[in-house]
């Protein structure tokens, strides 16, 4: 699934090239400027590990081993013409998760790969499982509670997590529809004021993101249903809300932005200039803005088979 969160705006990356404000008249490269942010957006979601900081609605599959799950991976050792899979006194009924999750729809475990027969698993204390770290987001592991007679299934895609996936889910109120919009396919439909509203915002409208491409007047372009939701109708004056991202994110958007748009002169030469006069090329630059995000790559998680 294509994610549509951009962690800076056209509008914002123009202010920050600008220095100030930019000029109102600044509008005949809109497209480059939307390729750039989203291009530096897919370049921070891969560096943390092809994570997102927006949320996306997506059922992930997990295989399940024969056996109680362990927490830590299997040990390959290699014996003549085969590898051996390694074996551990420690056993813990917990599986990593293989993204950042923000919030659980529903758990179900099949019993087996044929599907024929599963229980579905809720979170809590006098129930069956617990995500954890307990008292943050984004969670990375689900654990079975001790107290609970289900269990996790062997075998493929045998444990199914509806979620929301992501680091955060924040929204701040900015606007209301003018109209209804009325299919689940009109892309185009107004707001009372769009005048903080830009091009590569995501927002959300009732449960449905939509993605801005395009804002004429108070008229928004959208792509409709995107990340992981589902397209639906809306009655007017129904509440639009924009996404908000952890701010370590949105300047490093921003600065792997100014590093993009610096390309289109640069080219590909290691440096211009010579002494002090030199100009380093653009992949050390944006190295150095990705290593700004390393405190996110500690939160990480994986999916693996457990034996």
């Amino acid at each position: 699934m294509a994610t549509r969160h951009s962690y800076a705006t056209i509008d914002e990356l123009r202010d920050y090239l600008a220095g100030t404000g930019y000029s109102s008249g600044w509008t005949s490269d809109t497209d480059i400027i939307r390729r750039i942010v989203e291009s530096a957006s897919r370049r921070i979601d891969n560096y943390v590990g092809m994570q997102s900081f927006g949320p996306r609605t997506e059922t992930h599959y997990f295989d399940i081993g024969s056996g109680t799950l362990r927490d830590t991976p299997q040990v390959l050792t290699p014996s003549k013409n085969t590898v051996n899979i390694g074996v551990s006194d420690f056993y813990l009924a917990a599986i990593p998760l293989d993204s950042w999750l923000v919030s659980v729809t529903s758990v179900t475990s099949y019993k087996q790969t044929d599907r024929s027969a599963s229980e579905t698993l809720t979170e809590g204390y006098n129930n069956d499982y617990w995500l954890e770290p307990y008292n943050t987001t984004p969670k990375t592991r689900l654990k079975l509670n001790e107290d609970s007679d289900k269990s996790f299934h062997a075998g493929q895609q045998t444990l199914a997590v509806a979620a929301t996936w992501g680091y955060a889910n924040d929204t701040t109120p900015e606007k209301t529809t003018t109209g209804t919009i009325a299919t689940t396919t009109e892309t185009a439909f107004g707001v009372n004021d769009a005048s903080d509203l830009s091009v590569a915002h995501t927002i959300l409208v009732g449960s449905e993101q939509m993605y801005i491409t395009g804002i004429s007047s108070n008229t928004l372009t959208v792509e409709r249903g995107v990340n992981g939701t589902t397209a639906t109708t809306h009655s007017a004056a129904t509440s639009v809300y924009t996404y908000e991202y952890n701010p370590i994110v949105v300047q490093a958007a921003l600065d792997l932005g100014k590093v993009f748009f610096r390309d289109r002169d640069m080219g590909n030469t290691l440096t211009i200039g010579s002494g002090s006069e030199g100009v380093t090329r653009s992949d050390a630059d944006a190295s150095s803005v990705l290593s700004t995000l390393d405190e996110f790559r500690s939160v990480t998680a994986y999916s693996e088979v457990y034996f």
